[in-house]
């Protein structure tokens, strides 16, 4: 009997687990059989590995082959196995040079010629075996040296490269994945809508989830989609997180230069969708929009099963899915922006008469239930624009060059300002917020929370839009009239 063992890498959430892919080879009828793995995840890896193994140059041993894929109450159900079972088999038959594939780790997708394609979550195998000194085999095709530093790691095209003396090779980052992206919509193109830009200004500062009401045409998904460019560049620990959640999504293209995820929602979505789930379960869209902006517009007209999924990930920044066979646990930081009609008809408010009653207005707007936009901080009316206004740069001529900053420029560039002013203030007071609101503002507040009746969390979110806004003018201290504007923003 000849045997050989080969590491490979189960996908258990955002992170890995080790499973023991052990082969052995004995006298008996041709046959290959894969334990501690489903029945048909079993049949196609089968399938696979015998054509990769022929049709690579070597040889599929005619004796019964046994491979035991361990611990098997892991969930193995991704495609990066094919690998680690090939090369368990062509260890075990000596078609490979054992000495040099000691202790080996692999993950990769065969393709029934002996390709190495990469495996969902690839990326997740090569961030943790940084540090572990553990030599790691993987398809070619991404650059990873922006991902890790000195990794023992084999990159490999086809099977039959394992024939020839592998090294570990990996090209150099040439690129900073700190740069920020460049957007082509700019706030320049939203014309008057000050209060908003306001708010989406002290949401871009303080990553605030943001709620736009208003009749239809007035803006608010062109105020959503402007935020985006508004928030600050991702750092590296950041880039390396999103491309490993893409990596779980069988994006395997390693990308430096990221710019924050913007997921548009339908009102259609399912729960597992959204929050994430399936068999096996995969990320949802508050996952893919981690570190960025999950935008559901026409809020009312999202499920309130649906929509009550974002409570606990809106406090979290996680999600937790249990389910008979699986607890996992994905990132979920994203920043909520909401968009909603203030009726059914959309034009409460407005210029144009409302069709809707009484009651029809009060069942639409408590469609959103009050746990969630207790949740939301910043909720903002957005009038519809008069049409003189709207229609007045038809009259400008165009220019060449442009004067001086534009609008979003001269924004951008208050929020960089407003952004090193709060990284100086908290090295210098590292203080809980509401330990450092002075007497006058404490007083103020406390009367609010009294006269108003607010929740514990609505009077969090206050204090810490108050600080924000104090931020962004470059104020030191919390003043009265911060927390004034700090609870105009939240009129629930």
């Amino acid at each position: 009997m000849s045997t050989a063992q080969v590491f490979g890498y189960a996908i258990v959430g955002l992170g890995t687990q080790i499973v023991e892919v052990e082969a052995t080879i004995s006298n008996g009828l041709p046959q290959l059989d894969l334990v501690g793995i489903s029945d048909r995840r079993s049949k196609q890896i089968r399938a696979k590995v015998r054509s990769a193994i022929v049709q690579s140059g070597y040889k599929m041993p005619d004796r019964r082959i046994i491979v035991n894929l361990a611990p098997s109450d892991i969930d193995k159900e991704h495609a990066g196995f094919d690998l680690p079972v090939a090369l368990s088999i062509l260890l075990a038959s000596h078609q490979i040079d054992r000495s040099r594939f000691l202790n080996i780790h692999a993950i990769g997708d065969l393709s029934l010629t002996g390709w190495i394609k990469p495996a969902p979550g690839q990326a997740l195998a090569v961030i943790s075996s940084q540090g572990r000194g553990e030599t790691l085999v993987v398809g070619d095709g991404v650059n990873w040296g922006a991902l890790i530093d000195t990794p023992c790691l084999i990159t490999a095209t086809t099977l039959s490269d394992f024939k020839s003396d592998l090294r570990p090779k990996v090209e150099a980052a040439k690129v900073s994945p700190c740069s920020p992206a460049r957007t082509t919509e700019l706030i320049d193109d939203i014309k008057g809508q000050s209060a908003a830009k306001r708010a989406l200004a002290i949401a871009a500062l303080g990553r605030h989830h943001l709620l736009l009401s208003g009749p239809p045409g007035s803006g608010k998904t062109m105020l959503a989609k402007r935020l985006i460019g508004l928030l600050e560049p991702l750092n590296r620990e950041q880039v390396i997180e999103l491309n490993c959640i893409a990596s779980l999504q069988g994006t395997n293209h390693f990308r430096l230069n990221l710019p924050r995820p913007f997921r548009e929602v339908h009102h259609s979505t399912s729960a597992a969708a959204l929050i994430g789930g399936g068999n096996p379960p995969k990320p949802g869209e508050i996952t893919k929009a981690h570190h960025g902006i999950l935008f559901l517009d026409e809020l009312p007209e999202f499920s309130h099963q649906v929509l009550n999924q974002l409570r606990q990930p809106m406090e979290s920044g996680t999600i937790e899915i249990h389910r008979a066979h699986h607890h996992l646990q994905y990132p979920a930081q994203f920043q909520l922006v909401a968009a909603m009609n203030p009726c059914p008809c959309g034009w409460l408010g407005s210029a144009r008469p409302c069709s809707c009653l009484g009651d029809a207005i009060s069942r639409y707007q408590r469609k959103v239930s009050g746990p969630i936009m207790d949740r939301i901080d910043l909720q903002v009316s957005v009038p519809a624009v008069k049409p003189e206004h709207l229609l007045e740069e038809f009259k400008k001529l165009p220019v060449t060059e442009p004067e001086g900053q534009t609008e979003h420029e001269r924004l951008g560039s208050t929020l960089e300002r407003a952004r090193r002013f709060r990284d100086h203030r908290q090295s210098l007071d590292d203080r809980p917020l509401p330990q450092q609101l002075q007497s006058e503002a404490l007083a103020f507040m406390t009367d609010a929370a009294n006269r108003l009746q607010l929740s514990g969390r609505s009077i969090q979110k206050v204090v810490s839009i108050g600080r924000t806004i104090a931020d962004l003018g470059l104020a030191r201290h919390v003043t009265p009239q911060h927390l004034i504007e700090a609870l105009s923003l939240r009129p629930n």
